[in-house]
């Protein structure tokens, strides 16, 4: 009996495993601007309740205005952070034959050093180098120019995105009270209620650090008057929500490389980045996130790694949303109904 029912168990997991991996990979991309316009509007709507009982105007009215004031908000300081991105890319693009001049110099000298440390043969440690770079430039490359041609796309999404919050707030309470008197809702419930305990948790946590990181990064690299701080901080702010790779992937060894060069002022300015970058997500994450999510470091590592796998560069994202989708429909489902009797 028990064998059977851990058959059972394996056979549904993998369905379900099937199931999301097809949704993720082809029905997702069509209904993300309306997904989040549902996750907007379920935000949107007690302020606009507020706001409707507080000022002598029809509902629909106020949830115009408030869609309106709060997308002018954002537009207004997420925009103005993409243009600075945006500028000082422009710039390094610019600046690239000179930058990689300089980084070639830096390198050299260090490779120098370490072949005189390890008794090697002259440039064997440079050409180790840059066999390593020929490979993973063209990847680079390749993913920043994806990340450019989606940038299009990105904009059409958001538009209709902007739109059907709208519509969504302005017909909130009857579009909630026809969902739930539907005889799906009873069986979807709990796996919405799962994925929004653990995956909201989980991207919250990781949204806030990401920001917290970003202007630790970007204060400690104007500080070194670096003419892209911004867009330094952003990068190492998103390779901090990577487990295992974190910021010290980019900041240890650039302090490193300041030791070597006798910078010792700027080397200590990277080193107290680092550190404070450190500390804010060993103390955030635990706050934030607690233990009701149960993603250890482990299973958001593998995740990345399937998803960029299966999905491309999307992956970093929709590795965690199947894994936790996954989890919470076999522990809501699969484990109730198949049980070891």
């Amino acid at each position: 009996m028990q064998h059977r029912v851990f058959l059972n168990r394996i056979i549904c997991l993998c369905g379900t495993t099937a199931i999301v991996y097809i949704v993720l990979r082809y029905m997702l991309p069509l209904v993300v601007p309306f997904i989040l316009a549902i996750i907007a509007a379920t935000w949107i709507f007690p302020i606009v309740k507020r706001l409707t009982e507080k000022i002598r105007l029809s509902y629909k009215g106020v949830a115009i205005l408030t869609v309106v004031g709060i997308l002018t908000v954002v537009l207004f300081c997420g925009g103005g952070l993409v243009y600075i991105l945006i500028y000082q890319g422009r710039r390094l693009f610019a600046n690239m034959p000179f930058i990689q001049t300089e980084v070639n110099t830096v390198v050299s000298n260090l490779c120098m050093r370490c072949d005189r440390l390890l008794g090697t043969d002259s440039g064997g440690v440079y050409r180790m180098i840059e066999n390593m770079g020929e490979r993973v430039l063209p990847a680079v490359t390749d993913t920043a120019i994806n990340v450019c041609s989606n940038l299009i796309s990105v904009s059409f999404s958001f538009l209709f995105f902007v739109i059907a919050t709208w519509l969504i707030t302005e017909e909130y309470t009857a579009l909630r009270d026809e969902y739930r008197s539907t005889f799906v809702y009873k069986y979807i419930l709990p796996v919405i209620e799962g994925l929004k305990e653990t995956l909201g948790g989980y991207l919250k946590t990781q949204g806030i650090i990401i920001l917290v990181v970003f202007a630790i990064c970007s204060v400690g690299l104007i500080l070194l008057r670096n003419p892209y701080a911004l867009l330094i901080g952003m990068v190492i702010a998103v390779l901090d929500a990577f487990p295992i790779i974190g910021s010290g992937s980019i900041l240890v060894p650039w302090a490193i490389v300041y030791v070597f060069q006798g910078k010792i002022k700027e080397a200590v300015i990277i080193s107290v980045t680092y550190f404070l970058c450190l500390c804010a997500r060993e103390i955030l994450e635990p706050k934030l996130m607690g233990q009701s999510t149960g993603l250890r470091p482990i299973y958001i590592f593998a995740a990345f790694y399937v998803g960029i796998k299966l999905f491309g560069i999307s992956g970093i994202i929709l590795g965690p949303v199947a894994l936790v989708t996954i989890k919470t429909i076999y522990e809501t489902y699969i484990v109730r109904n198949v049980t070891l009797s």
